[in-house]
């Protein structure tokens, strides 16, 4: 089921219905001089067409990782030797990813796609243009950041990787319309242990930290990716076609609903490979939980492995956290 027919099993309710309930839902005057029996019924039908759409969201995949793959449109095809250039690069400046801030249809959703869209095609963009000035195809990206006007905006451009003014006009331009704000800082976790200068926890309470679970009294490490509603996120994840994965809902051990997502990425006929995903809204976040899992092909359970790795973790009192030191310590099992 795709998103528009997901409207369109709500279209099919009749108007009046819906009209009623939101009355009922928001307080309406008019709602408050109906009779005791008519508010009951029209409580009802409002309950219902939750429930109704809940259940249709969930059919159509828009709670999972369906709903949160980013298809890249592509970019543009050039000829001669700025074209040959373009496309060397292609695979690396356009790729699918996995939306971390929300699903389809969120701010947070639309926003990455879009800025994602734009950094892919304006790479394009100025390779061509390099190549045709006989440059180097990189020689475009003001590493140090020349353009910004002060540290905080230097840190930001580094955080979102943006590379000259044009792409921080962009950048800017599609938060604001969304309404959603940008990281401005990204520090170390004090207790998260070694991790590397990609991990860390931003101004917001978001993080991104590696983490280990012990599962068969082996210890296997996995990242997690937590962000607050209201910002655009300026981690990416890659992925593969949402029809790459087997998907599945899951109730954690504690209790928690999560999308688990497994993909075959072997490149060896007797040693499987597979890269496996965990999705989690709650508390105002979303939570993404990637790792990878290799066994011998004849006798592994990657199934098995991503329902175990979900039941080690306590995905809503790590998105109810009131810090990322204290949901490290939840991840931590103390």
């Amino acid at each position: 089921m795709t998103k528009e027919q997901f409207f369109d099993a709500f279209g099919q309710i009749d108007g009046a219905y819906v009209l009623a309930a939101g009355d009922a839902i928001y307080g309406k005057t008019e709602t408050a001089r109906v009779s005791y029996k008519k508010l009951v019924r029209t409580l009802i039908i409002a309950a219902v067409i939750a429930a109704l759409l809940t259940l249709t969201a969930y059919a159509a995949g828009l709670f999972g990782l369906t709903g949160r793959v980013i298809n890249d449109p592509g970019g543009s095809v050039l000829s001669g030797e700025a074209g040959e250039a373009v496309d060397r690069l292609r695979a690396v400046h356009h790729r699918d990813y996995v939306s971390l801030g929300g699903v389809i249809g969120s701010a947070e959703y639309q926003a990455a796609a879009e800025w994602l869209a734009f950094k892919g095609g304006y790479a394009d963009k100025k390779t061509a243009e390099q190549t045709e000035q006989g440059q180097p195809y990189y020689e475009w990206r003001d590493l140090e950041r020349s353009f910004a006007a002060d540290n905080e905006t230097k840190e930001i451009c580094r955080l979102y990787q943006v590379w000259d003014e044009t792409m921080w006009a962009k950048l800017q331009e599609i938060a604001a319309r969304y309404g959603l704000a940008l990281h401005t800082e990204r520090r170390a976790i004090a207790n998260a242990g070694d991790q590397s200068r990609e991990h860390g926890a931003y101004e917001d309470g978001s993080f991104h930290i590696s983490a280990a679970a012990i599962i068969g009294q082996e210890r296997y490490l996995y990242e997690v990716y937590l962000e607050k509603s209201g910002c655009l996120p300026c981690d990416d994840m890659t992925a593969g076609g949402a029809c790459e994965y087997e998907e599945w809902e899951y109730t954690a051990g504690r209790g928690d609903k999560v999308s688990i997502a497994v993909r075959d990425v072997s490149t060896n006929e007797a040693w499987a490979q597979y890269e496996l995903l965990v999705l989690y809204s709650g508390d105002g976040a979303v939570m993404t939980v990637r790792a990878s899992y290799g066994c011998q092909r004849v006798n592994g359970d990657e199934k098995l492995f991503a329902e175990r790795l979900a039941d080690s973790i306590d995905f809503s009192a790590v998105a109810g956290a009131d810090a990322p030191e204290d949901a490290v310590l939840i991840l931590k099992g103390g």
